[in-house]
């Protein structure tokens, strides 16, 4: 079973990624059984195992396709995909008016649906499209980029401007757009219900934004926001060396933190980590205690 050498790897992996049920070679064929239970014939040329969640598979054929120039004819090797459930049911996509049930294998196709998590990311005509595993689709048309925010009913997504400038921007369930696309990434507290959306590399001199929920833009900052709660803001600065200011919205009043890195936490408090160890520090007090485990 010849593959190509960055999905090596993974099929070593991924023959042991559930353990009640393995890939198996008949007659140079490839398929998957539940020990000893067929339950994806050997009729394909490549058999990735099912994810951790035990819901779908990914199965293949190989297509050498023709590509010639002046000097030479050279064939070319791609892999035609089938998603399949635990019920041999092959996975089918509606993209605008037409269908699709064949993908390609590109390099994330497999870390895209082997991890634990409910959702997958399905690649169609250069398109990505959201799913869920037991293959609900979650949106109707392709986006460049497109995953989890985090918060449920929010996907994150980017689009390709005419400059050829990748945008995020944050959409909703129903596709409708909350965040537009103008920002380098966007990351969202849902202990505050806040979204922070970041300009840097996309838009020079731009601020940083802030937006609820709504898409109600709640506030800009012309430093970059690491992170946001209710009453703060926390900015990331790296001169002259590189540490965190903590503005409170409030008293405009400004403080600085050393730390390797900060989360968010309840109750204006962030989870801080100072090299090995964390600790809980109180945003409004500025005190902090070791994070209890």
């Amino acid at each position: 079973m010849k593959l190509l050498p960055h999905i090596c790897y993974l099929l070593i992996a991924t023959l042991t990624t559930n353990a009640q049920t393995i890939a198996f070679k008949e007659n140079s064929k490839w398929g998957i059984k539940d020990p000893s239970v067929i339950i994806v014939p050997a009729v394909y040329d490549t058999a990735f195992n099912f994810d951790a969640t035990g819901q779908l598979c990914l199965a293949c054929f190989r297509i050498k396709t023709a590509t010639a120039n002046k000097f030479m004819r050279v064939l070319a090797t791609s892999y035609a995909c089938n998603y399949l459930d635990k019920k041999n049911k092959r996975l089918v996509i509606r993209n605008g008016k037409d269908t699709c049930s064949v993908f390609s294998l590109g390099k994330n196709t497999l870390s895209e649906y082997q991890g634990d998590g409910p959702y997958f990311v399905a690649n169609v005509k250069g398109s990505e499209h959201l799913l869920t595993k037991d293959f609900k689709q979650l949106t109707s048309r392709g986006y460049h980029y497109i995953a989890p925010s985090g918060v449920a009913g929010f996907y994150i997504t980017r689009e390709m401007a005419e400059s050829e400038i990748l945008f995020t921007g944050l959409i909703n369930a129903k596709e409708e757009i909350v965040v537009p696309y103008q920002y380098s990434s966007i990351s969202i507290n849902p202990l505050d219900s806040i979204i922070i959306a970041c300009s840097a590399g996309v838009r020079p001199n731009a601020d940083d934004d802030l937006y609820d929920y709504s898409g109600k833009k709640t506030g800009s900052y012309s430093r970059h926001i690491e992170m946001a709660t209710k009453n703060f803001v926390i900015h990331k600065l790296y001169e002259p060396k590189e540490h965190y200011v903590l503005f409170n919205k409030n008293t405009l009043e400004e403080k600085i933190l050393y730390a390797d890195e900060v989360r968010p936490s309840l109750n204006d408090s962030l989870l801080v980590r100072i090299k090995h160890s964390w600790y809980e520090y109180d945003l409004k007090t500025n005190n902090r205690k070791p994070k209890q485990s």
